[in-house]
């Protein structure tokens, strides 16, 4: 399962081992850090608070292998694709169609660029300002009680509530109010596992890099596509500064943008696991989801 830790900026001069998983352990500067609970090696000291979130190893995480259900590879890139140019519509509706004005635009093209998505599919969606789209935000409970927010870009309010609605009620959901509680909007940079000289980037310089540029978690994980990414996850406010703080530190940042990250976390029996990754891929195989949301350990 994922492992986490909870650790807080001092000035200590030591050095701790703080544990990844069976039979791995991380070295971790305590001239920087402290952790809570307190450690032999280590006092605790005020300041800002950092999590380090990582699925490791990998295959211990079961709803990493679920979550993501995929089929033949060509459609799985057509999804990908239909999802990014729903993001296209929705930062060019909050933010207009040039890229050099609207940041998240622009953050959202360099991902298209780095999926190899058509020229043709993303101009495309940079022409569809003018639809009549509107921006909807579904709560929903999944298997085991877990907590769901689907957002959606669609034309037709009424027509998604329905649809998204049958989805949840077919697969062991439902739409409840309240599970928006579960999640915190914050600023998300996606960085790739090498840095800008192509050297691999571990989970130990990750984190001495967060503390540098004011990140307040890190996690390690698969994306899509099965290659491992770190999320550096930040408050909104701060998210361009933090960016441009790893860059400068030498990393290689894919995308950066806004998203809902749980704050509570709950975990399912096998049989739920398997219904809620169902679940999840069939909300998100609808034309008109943008990205669903989860709280699942």
């Amino acid at each position: 399962m994922a492992t986490w830790a909870v650790i807080s900026l001092s000035r200590v001069a030591a050095q701790c081992l703080w544990p990844r998983g069976p039979g791995v352990r991380v070295a971790l500067p305590c001239s920087a850090l402290a952790f809570q609970p307190e450690p032999p090696c280590c006092s605790a000291a005020g300041g800002r608070t950092l999590h380090l979130t990582a699925e490791v190893p990998a295959g211990h995480n079961k709803w990493s292998k679920v979550r993501h259900i995929k089929g033949p590879k060509d459609a799985e890139r057509s999804r990908i694709f239909s999802k990014l140019s729903l993001s296209i519509r929705l930062a060019v509706k909050e933010g207009g169609p040039n890229p050099e004005l609207n940041s998240n635009l622009a953050s959202i093209l360099e991902v298209c660029r780095s999926k190899h998505m058509p020229k043709s599919t993303i101009e495309a969606a940079l022409k569809m300002e003018k639809t009549k789209d509107m921006y909807l935000l579904y709560e929903g409970r999944g298997p085991g009680g877990s907590s769901l927010l689907i957002e959606a870009l669609s034309n037709s309010s009424s027509k998604c509530h329905s649809d998204i609605k049958h989805i949840l009620n077919k697969n062991g959901g439902m739409m409840a109010e309240g599970a928006r509680h579960s999640f915190d909007k914050k600023g998300v940079i996606v960085v790739g596992e090498e840095d800008r000289e192509k050297k691999p980037v571990n989970l130990e310089r990750a984190l001495e890099l967060a503390i540098e540029a004011g990140a307040e978690d890190v996690k390690e994980i698969e994306d899509e596509e099965e290659k491992n990414i770190f999320k550096f996850i930040c408050d909104a406010s701060s998210l361009h500064q933090v960016r441009k703080k790893l860059d400068s530190l030498g990393l290689c940042s894919v995308s950066c943008t806004l998203e809902f990250i749980p704050n509570t976390k709950v975990q399912l029996a096998d049989p739920d696991l398997e219904q809620a990754a169902h679940l999840i891929h069939a909300l998100s195989n609808h034309d008109d989801v943008i990205h669903v949301y989860d709280n699942i350990e």
